[in-house]
C-alpha cells in the first residue's frame, strides 16, 4: 500500500483526559484521533471531514514531566480568579502521521495555522513528508488508538469523539470507545500495516 509520511516533532506536548475536572491535570499517553485531526485541519486551512481523509499515525516521546502552573479562571465579569495546579506534560516527542491523499501530506510544507499537538504554547514542527510502501502483516503497535474492539489490541479503554466539529460551541462527533496502545503489542487485523522503514506498525482509521 502506498502512503505519505510526514514527521512532526516538539518539545513538549499535552492531551487532556475528558470529563476530568480536578487539581491535577494529567495527559494522556499519546494524542487521541480527534487531535489528530486537529492538526490536519490546521495545516490545510480548513475543517477536515474524516471521511474525507484516511490516516495512521505513531507517537513516541523520552520522557513525562510536571510542574505546577497558574491558572486564571474568568467568569462573565472581567474579573479572574487565579488559581495553581500541578499539569502533566510529555517531553521530546515524534509524531509520524501516514496520510492516502498527497494534498493533505503537502499542506504540512506550508501551513495555514500554527501546528500544535496539545495547548497554545506546545508548537510542532514538520520535517517533511516521503512516500512509502506498507506492509500488510503482522505488525507491532505502539503509540496509536485502535476502536474497541479489535482482537488481539490492549491498551486504555476511552470514549472519545472523532473528530470536533466545525462549528463553535465545538461538539464531539463519532464518540466511541478508542484503545489507546501505549505499550507494545503486536496483532493481525484489517487496516493494519507495517513500515518496512521504521519497523512499526499503523493502523488506519477515517475514510469512506
Amino acid at each position: 500500500m502506498k502512503a505519505y509520511r510526514v514527521k512532526l516533532n516538539g518539545w513538549t506536548a499535552s492531551f487532556r483526559y475528558p470529563q476530568l475536572v480536578s487539581g491535577t491535570q494529567p495527559t494522556l499517553p499519546l494524542p487521541p484521533p480527534s487531535t489528530v485531526y486537529g492538526l490536519i485541519s490546521a495545516a490545510v486551512g480548513e475543517w477536515v471531514d474524516p471521511g474525507n481523509c484516511r490516516l495512521a499515525y505513531v507517537f513516541r516521546h523520552t520522557g513525562r514531566a510536571r510542574d505546577l502552573e497558574t491558572i486564571y479562571q474568568f467568569s462573565n465579569s472581567a474579573s479572574a480568579k487565579s488559581n495553581v495546579l500541578w499539569r502533566e506534560w510529555l517531553t521530546d516527542w515524534t509524531l509520524w502521521l501516514y496520510l492516502v491523499d498527497k494534498a493533505f501530506a503537502q499542506a504540512f510544507e506550508r501551513p495555514v495555522y500554527p501546528l500544535l499537538l496539545g495547548r497554545q504554547q506546545e508548537l510542532a514542527y514538520a520535517g517533511g513528508f516521503h512516500e512509502v510502501t506498507l506492509e500488510q502483516r503482522v505488525a507491532q503497535l505502539k503509540g496509536t488508538a485502535v476502536p474497541f474492539p479489535l482482537q488481539g489490541a490492549s491498551g486504555m479503554l476511552l470514549s472519545l469523539p472523532l473528530v470536533m466539529s466545525p462549528d463553535i460551541p465545538r461538539r464531539p462527533l463519532g464518540v466511541q470507545i478508542w484503545q489507546l496502545i501505549h505499550r507494545p503489542c503486536s496483532l493481525e487485523a484489517e487496516g493494519l500495516y507495517r513500515d518496512p522503514e521504521l519497523g512499526h506498525g499503523v493502523y488506519f482509521i477515517g475514510g469512506s
